[in-house]
């Protein structure tokens, strides 16, 4: 299992917006509790894992960009079995560290790159998993993030985003979910705003397909990618869900 260049510098907007959360071993172990991830996402953690799971199969060579807290690692290890290949990339050398302690002993098919995830990775992956990341980077790194990803990917493979998603207009906790957002994460609200194809500058190499889950809060977008030598149709007007 390598970790190559964990020299890596930290993004700015890390320590700004969430201090030394990401350093700190004490808090990391707490928010690492299922009990946590479970309060945190209002009930629907494992409908999250569940959801991001359908997307992979036994044997799949699979990045994921960014590490999570909680089982969600666990799950996707088990589910790419020792037969496949399971990547995890983080710019975050501590988080790496922490991954490795947790992880490294228990799954063989798993690797750790600490890197920052604007920066493709070659690997020609059948997937590339996004899991509640895109929320937590600015604007302008959600784009290059996304590009990275599928540059990531092999043809006919895919990118799998897990993230927030504007509420119904009838659900009950749109405008504190508003509330907390713009207190603690500035980032997410762009993501009730825009579709998440519309950080692709050209859409045409891929597949869009979207499903949504508790009342729209949550979304899971699947990118999949063309293969190249597939006869191009014209373009109708851009509506990624068709």
């Amino acid at each position: 299992m390598s970790s190559p260049n964990t020299n890596k510098k930290l993004p700015v907007y890390l320590k700004e917006i969430y201090g030394d959360f990401y350093n700190n071993k004490k808090l990391c172990a707490w928010a690492d509790k299922p009990w946590l991830r479970t309060l945190l996402s209002l009930g629907n953690n494992l409908r999250l894992i569940d959801a991001s799971l359908r997307e992979i199969a036994q044997g799949d060579k699979v990045l994921q960009m960014g590490t999570t807290f909680g089982e969600q690692m666990d799950k996707v290890a088990m589910r790419v079995s020792r037969y496949g290949q399971y990547d995890v990339l983080d710019v975050s050398n501590i988080q790496i560290r922490r991954c490795k302690e947790k992880y490294g002993k228990l799954y063989s098919q798993m690797n750790f790159i600490c890197q920052n995830a604007n920066t493709p990775v070659k690997g020609d992956y059948d997937v590339v998993l996004l899991y509640m990341l895109l929320h937590e980077v600015p604007h302008i790194q959600k784009a290059k993030i996304l590009k990275a990803a599928l540059d990531s990917a092999r043809e006919g493979g895919k990118v799998v985003v897990i993230d927030y998603h504007e509420p119904q207009k009838w659900h009950p906790l749109k405008y504190f979910a508003r509330m907390f957002n713009r207190l603690y994460q500035p980032f997410a609200e762009i993501l009730w705003d825009r579709e998440i194809p519309t950080f692709i500058k050209d859409k045409t190499p891929y597949a869009f397909r979207r499903s949504l889950y508790f009342g729209g809060m949550y979304q899971k977008v699947v990118i999949e990618k063309k293969y190249t030598d597939m006869p191009q149709q014209p373009m109708p007007a851009y509506n990624p869900w068709n």
